[in-house]
């Protein structure tokens, strides 16, 4: 019970929560909690970036992969200094083909080839992949 009362709190102060690192201990609830916020607000980048800083926190290789294919859709040949970033911080959890073909999407501009990755936990790219998602 007490579980349960303390992960809805911090869904509560995550909402609050100015920073884009998140610093509680509640990573794994607070990951899906902003996977939602994506699916449901894909223009809020802020929550893009929190997202993919939570994925690395957490270690979850899985999870960082979708948030990064989100990222990437929603700027849809923009922001590439941002992505590079993130990739670059990405790294060490990347699968190097993964890694590669992120950076040559974020230089090109073409998200169709994100097509061959796995769409697991992207929310932005289920079953149909956008061809953008206007800002």
């Amino acid at each position: 019970m007490q579980f349960q009362i303390n992960r809805q709190l911090e869904l509560f102060r995550i909402q609050e929560d100015s920073h884009l690192i998140y610093r509680g201990d509640q990573n794994v609830i607070v990951l899906r909690y902003l996977q939602r916020r994506v699916a449901a607000r894909p223009k809020q980048l802020r929550n893009h970036i929190r997202r993919v800083y939570l994925a690395i926190k957490s270690r979850d290789s899985e999870h960082l992969t979708g948030a990064l294919i989100d990222l990437i859709l929603v700027l849809h040949g923009r922001g590439r200094y941002l992505i590079n970033r993130m990739l670059d911080q990405s790294k060490p959890l990347l699968q190097p083909a993964h890694l590669r073909l992120m950076r040559q999407v974020t230089d090109s501009g073409n998200i169709e080839r994100l097509r061959t990755l796995s769409q697991g936990e992207s929310v932005l790219s289920n079953g149909g992949m956008p061809l953008a998602v206007a800002l």
